[in-house]
C-alpha cells in the first residue's frame, strides 16, 4: 500500500492528476479482493490491478475519459462476474466485486501526503470515500479494514491504513528467516525476534521486516501489545528451553494464534518444562504444535509454506 500511495503522491507533486480505483467489497470467485488498487496516470501508466481481464480494460477506458475531463468524484460500482446479470463485468468467473473509482488532483495533495506519512510510520487512519469526496479519518478497528455501506443512493466506503495482518517470529534461524520472507510476500507486517544479533540467515531480508534483538524471555515486548489480538506468533528458536522462555513470555497475551516448530519428542519436553513453571494444559491448548500443515515439508522454504498456509487458513475462519 505504501508503494501505491507513494506513486500517487509523486504524480500529484509533479502537477499531474491520477485516476484511482479501489476494491471495497467482493464475493467468492471474484479476481479482485478488498484493498486491491489500480492507479492510472495522465501518461497512461498503470500501477496495480483490481482483477484484470475485460473488466479492468473497461475501467481503464473510463480512467482515460475521466482524466481528460478532469472531473470524476468518487463513484461506487458493483460488477457481477456473470453473463446474464444487469451489471456484467465482462468476466464469467462467478462472484462479484464492488469498487470505488475517483480522480485525484492537487486539491487532494495534502490528504495524499498525510496518507503516505502514516503508512511510512505505521500509523493508523482510514481513507474515507463518498459521493462528496475523499478524506482521512480515524480508523475504526471494530470494522473490517476495508469495506462499504450503501442505503438507497447514499453510500460510504473506507480503506484502513494500518496493516492488520501481523506476524511475530521468535527465532531468526534459517526457518524463521524463510517464514519472514514468505509472510512478507503475502503482505504481512513481520517482526523477527532473536538475541543473537546479525545472523547470516537474516541477510538480505526485505527492509520492511522488523528485526528486534531481544531475549527470548522478553519476546512479547518486541511488539506493541496494543495489537496483540491482530498478531499471529510462531516460535522456532534454537533449543527447547529457548522455546519455553519465549512461550512463558507470550502465553499471558491474547494472540489469536501461537505455533511452535518441533518434533514430538521436543514438544513433549517443552510441555513438561512449561508444567514445571506452573503453565498447564489450558495454556498449552492454545498452542499449535507442531505448527504448519502436514505437507511433508523438510526444507526451510517448504516449512515456511506449510506455516503460511495454516496461518491463512486460520485468518479466513
Amino acid at each position: 500500500m505504501l508503494r501505491f500511495w507513494t506513486k500517487v503522491a509523486e504524480e500529484l507533486d509533479a502537477g499531474r492528476t491520477v485516476f484511482v480505483a479501489v476494491v471495497v467489497g467482493h464475493k467468492k470467485g471474484s479476481p479482485g479482493t478488498e484493498g486491491a488498487s489500480l492507479l492510472f496516470t495522465e501518461n497512461e501508466e498503470q500501477f496495480g490491478t483490481i482483477g484484470g481481464g475485460a473488466m479492468e480494460a473497461r475501467v481503464l477506458e473510463n480512467a482515460k475519459r475521466a482524466l481528460k475531463s478532469g472531473v470524476s468524484g468518487p463513484v461506487l460500482e458493483t460488477l457481477l462476474h456473470r453473463k446474464s446479470e444487469e451489471s456484467p463485468s465482462g468476466l464469467i468467473c462467478g462472484g462479484s466485486q464492488t469498487h470505488v473509482s475517483f480522480v485525484l488532483d492537487q486539491t487532494y495533495e495534502e490528504v495524499v501526503f498525510e496518507i503516505k506519512r502514516r503508512l511510512e510510520v505505521g500509523e493508523s487512519g482510514a481513507v474515507t470515500l463518498s459521493a462528496l469526496g475523499v478524506s482521512l479519518q480515524d480508523e475504526d478497528f471494530s470494522k473490517e479494514s476495508v469495506g462499504f455501506s450503501k442505503e438507497n443512493d447514499d453510500w460510504g466506503a473506507w480503506i484502513g491504513l494500518f496493516n492488520r495482518r501481523r506476524l511475530l517470529v521468535v527465532g531468526c534461524g534459517h526457518c524463521g528467516a524463510a517464514l519472514a520472507r514468505q509472510m512478507d510476500l503475502l503482505g504481512f507486517h513481520v517482526t523477527l525476534v532473536d538475541p543473537r544479533g546479525s545472523l547470516f540467515s537474516t541477510q538480505d531480508l526485505p527492509e520492511r521486516i522488523v528485526n528486534e534483538i531481544e531475549s527470548y524471555s522478553e519476546a512479547a515486548q518486541a511488539i506493541s501489545l496494543k495489537y496483540a489480538r491482530l498478531t499471529f506468533v510462531v516460535v522456532m528458536t534454537p533449543s527447547y528451553l529457548d522455546d519455553v522462555d519465549a512461550l512463558t513470555s507470550l502465553l499471558p497475551n491474547p494472540f489469536p494464534f501461537m505455533g511452535v516448530m518441533g518434533s514430538p519428542a521436543k514438544l513433549k519436553k517443552i510441555r513438561e518444562e512449561l508444567k514445571s513453571r506452573n503453565i498447564g494444559h489450558e495454556d498449552w491448548s492454545r498452542v499449535t504444535a507442531p505448527v504448519g500443515l502436514p505437507i511433508g515439508s523438510d526444507t526451510p522454504e517448504e516449512i515456511a509454506v506449510s506455516i503460511a498456509a495454516q496461518i491463512l487458513q486460520k485468518l479466513k475462519q
